[in-house]
């Protein structure tokens, strides 16, 4: 369920790739590119006992991409994630967290990078101790505007 989760944020990696080949190939005019999905989450980390907890819900994403006449072209991503889980004992906990990313892309086709680093603060509603998911994406686009390398490291820490 871990790979639903990190699937979810390369197809975002992936989605920014394609929205600058389009927006080069609409220079020199300038361009402008949203989208506004709704994406399920699902997922599974350890609590800070040691006992798996399924986290599930939804995420809101709002995309948005602009080319200037120039070519330079600027992604934005605004995600809301409302999620919850429950430990094997019981133990509830809820997600309510905001990611905002940002890649800019110069006119001369060069090849760029897209890193995105998440935290998302898993939080009991009883008295189990709090979790911090920590996400980190990195994306390598050639000059083709073609992802050439995707790394997703998934971690988690107790405290709280």
């Amino acid at each position: 369920m871990r790979r639903t989760f990190a699937r979810t944020l390369t197809i975002l990696a992936a989605a920014a790739a394609l929205v600058f080949q389009q927006a080069a190939a609409a220079a020199p005019q300038a361009a402008t590119i949203t989208d506004n999905a709704t994406v399920p989450i699902e997922f599974i980390t350890t609590s800070c006992s040691g006992e798996p907890v399924i986290i599930n819900g939804e995420s809101h994403v709002v995309f948005h991409a602009t080319g200037t006449p120039g070519g330079q072209q600027v992604a934005r991503f605004h995600i809301n994630f409302r999620l919850s889980g429950e430990s094997a004992s019981g133990a509830r906990y809820v997600v309510n967290e905001t990611v905002n990313s940002t890649e800019t892309r110069d006119a001369d086709g060069a090849p760029s990078t897209f890193t995105s680093v998440s935290h998302l603060n898993v939080v009991s509603t009883g008295g189990a101790e709090n979790l911090r998911v920590r996400t980190t994406i990195h994306t390598t686009v050639n000059a083709n505007g073609e992802i050439t390398a995707t790394s997703f490291e998934f971690t988690t820490e107790c405290g709280g």
